[in-house]
């Protein structure tokens, strides 16, 4: 079988972050038989097509290199919020998307469309539909931020309403965006399925040899309003009083970068709270399996990338009780929840964790089993597979 993945984020190169877990995925469907192909925006120093660990990416042309700039900089949305007009570039850019990936299913005889945020590259997959109807069939994954327009922004959800009906199938990630989904629409309860995102256990798993810090905490996101990160360190900044060794390290980059600093400052937590640039998969690795124990203290969170890579490598976690956060973690069992924007509970989670090994030892084993069993690539590939094969309703 061969499916093609519509998307306007994936790797340009070989270690991108750019919907890296798009590419795992891809790698991974080889292995039950399905050959995925990719259609995705090109963006200045990439070729317009290239062959990344087996995977063939044609990549669009929608503008000159320095006008290149709609995709792979995480602000399409909010450019759009900001200047309106710019709905005239998104399409020009969708309509170069739709040319690429008619010519693709055609040279390639695709006989599945696997739609990646259905926005805005729903509207791409509904004219595909249109144009081949019974020919290709026609599924949408969502991610996070496209079911948070769907619900947020007026009329969103009724414009695009003619994409869910053509499709044979809508995945999301966690039980949270489905319940978002069914709020809108009750209809779509027989169409709507949880498939996780995946991760490489390849990539992430325990480091014997790698000792563990009991008093470093980690976390790794987007430095934006949503992930709070400000109530982290606040209960850093508590618990520091009776814990002096304790060290926060933050792993990411976003608009907050400048506020959370001064925080820092102002909180005198420097030399014991730091932010640090983002990193590659394969050095992360080391970040959690050095870290006592890894937070997502975000609200409202589509998934939690971030704990599940934690949980491969047996680290301790702790999450919000907020969103698709709580799809992950079993509160006393695979970690510890905390309710949103509480730092006085977050900083007693973090206590507990650091002041008992026992604990920590026993959330990390019990996480590391359940990551392996639902979060792994492996696990997510096969119930893709399934639902591309028509086995899985």
């Amino acid at each position: 079988m061969r499916v093609l993945f519509i998307t306007h984020n994936y790797i340009r190169f070989k270690g991108d972050f750019a919907g890296v877990f798009l590419h795992l995925l891809a790698r991974k469907l080889r292995e039950t038989g399905i050959e995925v192909m990719v259609v995705a925006p090109h963006d200045a120093g990439v070729g317009e097509f290239e062959e990344i660990d087996g995977i063939k990416i044609y990549r669009f042309r929608y503008a000159g290199d320095e006008k290149e700039t709609f995709a792979y900089r995480g602000d399409m949305h909010r450019r759009l919020f900001r200047n309106p007009f710019r709905i005239f570039g998104l399409i020009k850019f969708l309509r170069a998307a739709y040319r690429l990936a008619v010519g693709v299913i055609d040279r390639e005889k695709i006989e599945v469309i696997s739609v990646q945020w259905v926005i805005p590259n729903g509207v791409v997959g509904y004219f595909l539909k249109r144009k081949y109807g019974e020919k290709i069939s026609m599924y949408i994954s969502s991610h996070g931020t496209d079911i948070r327009l769907l619900a947020g922004v007026p009329l969103a959800y009724t414009l695009l309403k003619p994409v869910f009906k053509r499709a044979s199938g809508w995945t999301v990630v966690s039980g949270f965006l489905r319940e978002l989904l069914l709020k809108k629409d009750s209809g779509l309860e027989k169409k709507l399925l949880v498939i996780p995102l995946p991760n490489d256990e390849t990539l992430f798993y325990p480091e014997d040899n790698r000792e563990k810090n009991p008093f470093l905490i980690v976390a790794v996101s987007r430095l934006t309003v949503q992930k709070r990160l400000e109530f982290l360190l606040a209960a850093v900044r508590e618990l520091a009083v009776e814990i002096p060794e304790i060290r926060l390290d933050i792993y990411g980059a976003g608009p907050e970068k400048i506020p959370l600093t001064e925080q820092i400052a102002e909180l005198g937590l420097e030399g014991r709270a730091r932010i640090l640039n983002p990193l590659p998969q394969e050095k992360l690795r080391t970040v959690y399996n050095r870290a006592s124990v890894v937070v997502l203290n975000s609200i409202k969170e589509g998934f939690g990338l971030a704990l599940t890579e934690a949980m491969l490598c047996k680290t301790a976690v702790i999450g919000t009780a907020s969103g698709g956060i709580t799809d992950i973690i079993d509160d006393g069992q695979t970690g510890l929840l905390v309710p949103p924007d509480d730092s006085g509970k977050l900083a007693d989670a973090i206590k507990k964790i650091i002041s008992d090994k026992k604990l920590r030892d026993r959330l990390a084993e019990a996480g590391y089993e359940k990551a392996l069993r639902c979060f792994s690539a492996g696990a997510s590939a096969r119930q893709y597979a399934s639902l591309f094969k028509g086995d899985l309703r």
